[in-house]
């Protein structure tokens, strides 16, 4: 029989950074299934213009888009690029690319990631790069022109705004770790649980459900939008430390919510005694 007391201290180290890969792991799979919830459309200009009839100035031209997570938690994206051709014609459409950043990083997107990204072999092409994530994001578009000196002589910078995507669709719940990946967070010797809606409706109130070593403890949840998260406390019963306390949360506990995931409502942590 299992018994958490009968490990050694240092078995029980190893179970925890085991348990820890695992938990980290399955928030990683959680984001990148998180539906897109905003979309950003950024005009990029890149390569030399020299057509004998040009639609642009001829010169040099350069497009760094820069994009920054300024969320509390990891976000997950993708992002595609449409090339537009001159004479009102449509160009061609990249698949989407998965991207992802922890909370506070930075990435660019210049035109040598386009021509790559695009499998482009024209020297100048200009379109749309396509920005999906299901949270708000800082995308600041940079553009700079050279001419014949081949020094800068024109430069914009553009902060791009999202458009909210309509989607039908269904709530769904799911319980969240922390930015370290853990679900052991104590506050005033109770612990914290995260309800977040990653679904693309709102949800109606539930119960969320933690399983303890030592007991059970259900907490009312109030409705939650489309996006949106609370934090639920849940005392934790005595005799649940021996020496650590093992428990199971449970979202939707008596599955009153239509989802449109039933299978991810819970997760196992623990807290080192």
């Amino acid at each position: 029989m299992f018994i958490p007391g009968h490990f050694s201290t240092r078995a029980r180290l190893t179970l925890a950074g085991a348990l820890s890969l695992l938990i980290i792991a399955a928030a990683d799979t959680a984001q990148a299934q998180q539906p897109a919830g905003f979309q950003y459309a950024v005009k990029f200009v890149c390569g030399k213009s020299e057509q004998r009839i040009p639609v642009v100035a001829p010169g040099e031209y350069f497009t760094a888009i820069n994009v920054h997570n300024p969320n509390a938690t990891a976000v997950g994206m993708r992002k595609k690029f449409a090339i537009a051709l001159p004479g009102e014609k449509a160009g061609p459409i990249s698949k989407f690319f998965d991207a992802r950043l922890a909370p506070d990083e930075a990435f660019e997107i210049d035109c040598l990631d386009i021509f790559q990204l695009t499998s482009s072999t024209a020297s100048f092409i200009k379109g749309f790069a396509v920005i999906e994530t299901p949270q708000e994001l800082d995308i600041v578009a940079v553009y700079t022109a050279a001419g014949r000196s081949g020094g800068v002589e024109t430069m914009d910078v553009e902060t791009v705004q999202p458009r909210r995507l309509t989607v039908v669709g269904k709530p769904d719940l799911v319980p969240v770790p922390d930015a370290s990946g853990t679900f052991c967070r104590l506050r005033d010797g109770q612990l914290v649980v995260t309800v977040k809606n990653q679904g693309t409706a709102d949800a109606g109130p539930s119960v969320t459900r933690v399983d303890f070593s030592s007991g059970s403890v259900s907490q009312p949840t109030p409705p939650i939008p489309a996006g949106g998260s609370v934090d639920l406390l849940f005392p934790i019963p005595a005799g649940c430390f021996q020496p650590d306390c093992f428990f199971r949360i449970t979202v939707d506990s008596t599955n009153i919510v239509d989802e449109s995931n039933e299978g991810n409502n819970t997760a196992s942590g623990f807290c080192l005694g």
